[in-house]
């Protein structure tokens, strides 16, 4: 193990280095910026993981030891600590930012795991004989980013496309850690060159890094802040025909990646009575509190759209338990019941309480017809309206709606699939029958089955 990087660290090196942490000092910056603006949660997590990634970049680089050579001792157990440390933090973030505790267990599970190793493992390796303390450090740390790497790329397989800017991060980083670990560990002297390789493609990783959280962190901030932004000019969902698509292409993926998800419909009964009470402009207002309610309960990394004026479909293209399936749609449908403020045909704000039904269907890995998807999720929301809890979902056993409070789902998608009847249910067929929920040579959305008066 070397210890004489810093203190013979040339002017140039110096330089660079410098001019390293003075850009990454100016993401940090502008996170921290960020954060002030939009003080949300996730732009908390953003400032500190960029700024763990600024400190590991100095103390791995020997800049702060070339500075002050009379500390460095300490900057040496550093070291040894900041790199799983700030693999901790990259790792946590990124469970949070893959929605991993919804979609998929094993994503979880594995981010939760290094998560645990990195923060337990990282002070662990100061016990260690000091000739080993780095190289542990190393191996916790790049373990760590590979394995993120893996799971940013799984969830681009489960639907997620933003999930490649992560794994192209993730990808950039590498190369940068291992130079890193290799300026502090190794006795051999990189070149000028090398360094400057190894210090562009550092900062090159953080700036991709710190754009893919902020694209999710604007997402997320505009299901809570109302920005007009957005597809739909009332509810800023997608539309009837964008929103098929995204099904059939879900449906295909599922025939490939053979996971579970989700379809969800959610009618407002009854819109004419509404309407007679706060006239177009307060049904405008019920229809964005009710997408923005059910945003953010279901999140942003599952399309949510206006199929028609009163129904509204979410796609929750994997879920990591069917018990999921119970949770989400009591959460949506609470939710969605509550009174919304709105101002009358007087100009007076009054309240009034929605009469909404969510039904939710289960997608198993085998091909089922859109339109038989469509028919049936709004089967189950118009049976909801009977049903206390005002959320329904397709009992697999007996082929009718069953309040979802009441529904056996099992332990395991597997326990949910056998519960289907062979040919109970109708219509199973291959999801390209029709494209974006239209048959070949159409221009409309399939006729919604019922739309609600």
């Amino acid at each position: 193990m070397r210890d004489t990087f810093a203190a013979t660290m040339t002017p140039a090196e110096m330089m660079l280095w410098s001019a390293e942490a003075g850009a990454l000092g100016l993401v940090v910056g502008l996170a921290l910026g960020e954060l002030v603006w939009s003080r949300t949660r996730a732009a908390v997590q953003a400032v500190a993981y960029l700024f763990f990634c600024w400190l590991a970049v100095m103390l791995l680089s020997g800049l702060p030891a070339a500075i002050w050579p009379f500390a460095r001792p300490q900057l040496v157990l550093a070291q040894v600590v900041v790199g799983p440390l700030c693999a901790a933090m990259g790792s946590y973030g990124a469970s949070e930012w893959l929605s991993a505790h919804q979609r998929d267990h094993l994503m979880r599970v594995c981010l939760l795991t290094v998560t645990g190793l990195c923060l337990v493992g990282g002070p662990l390796c100061l016990l260690a004989p000091a000739e080993w303390r780095l190289p542990a450090s190393a191996v916790l740390a790049i373990g760590n980013l590979s394995v993120v790497l893996w799971l940013s790329v799984r969830a681009t397989q489960l639907g997620d496309k933003q999930a490649w800017g992560l794994a192209l991060g993730c990808l950039l980083t590498l190369p940068a850690q291992i130079g890193l670990y290799w300026l502090a560990i190794s006795d051999t002297r990189l070149s000028f060159a090398m360094q400057a390789a190894v210090a562009s493609v550092g900062l090159l990783s953080v700036v991709v890094t710190a754009i893919m959280l902020r694209l999710r962190n604007q997402h997320t901030r505009q299901l809570v802040q109302r920005d007009n932004s957005l597809r739909d000019p009332v509810t800023q969902l997608y539309s009837s025909v964008p929103m098929v698509q995204k099904i059939i292409d879900a449906q295909g993926r599922r025939l490939r990646t053979r996971r579970d998800g989700a379809l969800m419909a959610i009618l407002l009964f009854e819109p004419d009575r509404l309407q007679a009470q706060v006239g177009p402009a307060g049904m405008q207002e019920i229809y964005i509190e009710l997408a923005l309610r059910i945003q953010r309960h279901t999140g942003a990394v599952n399309p949510a759209g206006r199929y028609y004026d009163c129904c509204f479909l979410v796609l929750i293209e994997t879920m990591h338990s069917p018990r999921w399936i119970r949770t989400l749609s009591l959460r949506v449908a609470s939710s969605l019941r509550r009174p919304v403020a709105v101002h009358s045909l007087s100009h007076q704000e009054i309240t009034v309480t929605p009469d909404i039904g969510v039904g939710i269907v289960h997608m198993a890995a085998t091909g089922k017809d859109v339109d038989q998807l469509l028919h049936e999720v709004q089967s189950m929301a118009e049976a909801a309206r009977s049903m206390r809890s005002r959320a329904a979902m397709l009992d697999p056993e007996t082929r009718k709606a069953v309040a979802v409070e009441h529904a056996d789902l099992g332990s395991s998608w597997r326990a949910l699939r056998d519960a289907v009847p062979h040919g109970g249910s109708r219509g199973h067929g291959s999801p390209h029958k029709t494209k974006g929920g239209i048959p070949k040579g159409g221009t409309k959305p399939p006729r919604p089955r019922h739309t609600p008066t």
